[in-house]
């Protein structure tokens, strides 16, 4: 009776020690958000630039079609060009040579269909991540004497962008998360660790490192799903 008592003891203890770190890390989560937005709703409105960074999300159907999160960026991009925000647009990443190497951009042929002309849009064959991202856009608003810049992504992901670049000429834009559902608070949730394991790894890596880190992981990850 008394070993029985002691097992309901410590399982009422290790309950009550999760419950106060899930708290904890809910409350995180929340104030981390809330920072992020503050960031966003700071940018100035009036902003016009020579062009816009579209950085790439998601693939759906193995990289046939872009996936949700990739349309809401480009719809985002699609707004500046035709408010007359930004004159042109780059596209950046997407690129797998493993998976989707030689396919045609997604993301640009989304964009015209959007309204955004073919001759204003420029986009790289080569990047996969968000630090090799930046690396070929800089190529591209360097070869076109870009001045100013809009970089343009998700909310969580265009706040690591900020944290990455130190230029006062570059400026930033997100779409609005939609908060409806118990699952688009569960995929805010996941983001945000995402992006706290991000910056982890962008302060603790050099760039080359974590590259090579983050390819290693995506191809495993497509590997795991053809599998289950």
């Amino acid at each position: 009776m008394k070993r029985f008592k002691s097992e309901i003891k410590n399982f009422l203890l290790l309950t009550a020690i999760f419950v106060f770190v899930l708290f904890l890390d809910i409350v995180a989560v929340s104030l981390f958000y809330n920072h992020v937005v503050n960031f966003i709703n700071k940018q100035p409105e009036n902003i016009k630039a020579d062009a816009g960074v579209l950085f790439f999300g998601d693939y759906i159907k193995d990289g046939k079609e872009l996936g949700p999160n990739s349309k809401y960026r480009a719809r985002q991009a699609a707004w500046l060009y035709k408010n007359g925000k930004v004159e042109k647009i780059i596209c950046v990443g997407g690129y797998n040579q493993r998976y989707w190497k030689g396919k045609p951009h997604l993301m640009s042929e989304f964009l015209i269909k959007q309204g955004v002309s073919k001759n204003h849009i420029y986009y790289d064959s080569i990047s996969f991540n968000t630090i090799s991202n930046w690396d070929e856009a800089q190529k591209i608003i360097e070869e076109n004497n870009f001045n100013s810049i809009i970089a343009i992504s998700a909310p969580l992901h265009i706040y690591r962008i900020s944290c990455m670049i130190d230029s006062d000429s570059v400026y930033y834009s997100s779409y609005r998360y939609r908060l409806e559902k118990f699952i688009d608070y569960w995929y805010l949730y996941k983001n945000v660790h995402r992006e706290f394991i991000s910056h982890f790894l962008n302060f603790v890596l050099r760039d080359n490192v974590r590259n090579k880190i983050v390819y290693t992981y995506r191809v495993i990850r497509m590997e795991l799903k053809k599998i289950f």
